[in-house]
């Protein structure tokens, strides 16, 4: 086994260091053909944005930006300056981002964009390394998610000791959005929780059952405000399917710890229609509010999906709190690593209306299944007041 786990650990090691980009001396490098991607937090309530730079030739860049409920394409023009790059926009040019912004190479693969508050670093794209990238993220959660399933201490030391370990290198990577670190603690706090029901006589206590489904209640809130706050179609119809979302979490009572020896945490009344429509969800929120994200976290959502519903039933708020949280820590752990290897998805108007409604479909779907069942057993139960059923929590 401790063959294993060194092999496991080697092999980890080296994808990282396969995906890592590698820094060289040489500065403002010869664009002409490149791709190059940035993303940047927005300001509160806004989301985050993400900027392509396709360098078409000699002075010709194609811009595409992707923020709140906007998508803007512009050919503009680029010239070096020494170690930095200068980006002429047309005076009526909706995007004007890079118009006076210092834009300066401290590698041939990185620039660092500084405009009044705004800041964000440059990446040059790689294609093969980015969708490895997306694969890593998937099997690489997939693989934690077993190893948080079966041994204890490697758990304990994941949550509860490295989000304060780490608290300092965090906080030097210049992480502002306010949105990303109430997430991050929101699910490291119930990964605590999630242990301590599996492992100590709390989860005896109804309060801890009801803690269980709460943080992941308030984990749904906290995006629905911030779908609410853009104020978008979109956004407002998959604000809408968060809210069923999370009337729709019946029978947390019935959350325990089984008695065997990997202590999976369980919630046996989680369908797997209410995790469909969770993922669908979560997914449009994420695709709406945060476009650089996307293709990574639906590889996060099926990283808690796959092993909850093939591997281990039953387990999968326990999955997607472990699968949540270790994405979260991943990239406050290096950001630049993260964002250097985003692979943008197509995106445009009708898409982003398309998968709100859909989101809004299939939720609205599960309310009136949920509480059409209700109402059914509150009328038998008033009818036949000597055989009444039980209603869920």
């Amino acid at each position: 086994m401790n063959n294993l786990r060194l092999l496991f650990t080697s092999l980890l090691l080296l994808c990282i260091s396969a995906l890592a980009p590698q820094v060289s001396a040489q500065v403002a490098p010869d664009l002409q053909g490149q791709i190059w991607q940035g993303t940047m937090d927005g300001d509160p309530g806004q989301g985050s944005l993400l900027y392509r730079l396709e360098f078409t030739s000699a002075t010709d860049v194609t811009i595409t930006k992707q923020y709140g409920g906007d998508n803007v394409v512009e050919q503009h023009q680029w010239q070096l300056q020494g170690d930095q790059l200068v980006i002429h926009a047309a005076a009526d040019a909706k995007i004007d981002d890079f118009t006076d912004a210092s834009m300066v190479f401290s590698s041939d693969t990185r620039f660092r964009y500084d405009k009044g508050d705004k800041h964000f670093t440059g990446h040059k794209w790689i294609q093969w390394r980015a969708y490895a990238h997306v694969l890593f993220v998937l099997l690489g959660l997939m693989a934690m998610n077993e190893i948080c399933r079966h041994y204890k201490w490697p758990t304990v030391v994941i949550f509860f000791v490295l989000p304060i370990a780490l608290i300092p290198l965090w906080a030097s990577y210049e992480v502002s959005y306010w949105f990303k670190w109430v997430k991050l603690y929101s699910v490291v706090g119930a990964c605590v929780l999630f242990t301590l029901i599996r492992y100590t006589k709390v989860g005896e206590f109804k309060w801890a059952k009801f803690a269980a489904a709460a943080f992941l209640g308030i984990n749904i809130a906290e995006a629905v405000m911030q779908d609410f706050s853009m104020g978008y179609t979109a956004n407002v119809l998959n604000a809408i399917g968060g809210i069923f979302s999370i009337v729709t979490m019946t029978g947390w009572a019935y959350i325990h710890a089984r008695e065997d020896k990997v202590r999976d945490m369980v919630w046996p009344a989680m369908t797997s229609f209410w995790i469909i429509a969770y993922d669908v969800w979560n997914f449009a929120f994420v695709y709406l509010n945060f476009p650089g994200s996307a293709t990574a976290q639906f590889m996060v959502l099926t990283a808690a999906t796959i092993p909850s519903l093939l591997i281990a039933k039953g387990t999968w708020l326990q999955a997607r709190a472990f699968t949540l949280a270790l994405s979260f820590m991943y990239y406050f752990s290096n950001p630049a690593f993260y964002e250097s290897n985003v692979v943008m998805l197509p995106r445009n108007d009708e898409l982003m209306l398309a998968l709100g409604l859909l989101s809004f479909v299939l939720n609205g779907i599960l309310f009136v299944q949920v509480f059409g069942a209700k109402w059914r057993d509150y009328q038998n139960n008033k009818n036949n007041p000597n055989n009444q059923t039980p209603i869920a929590h």
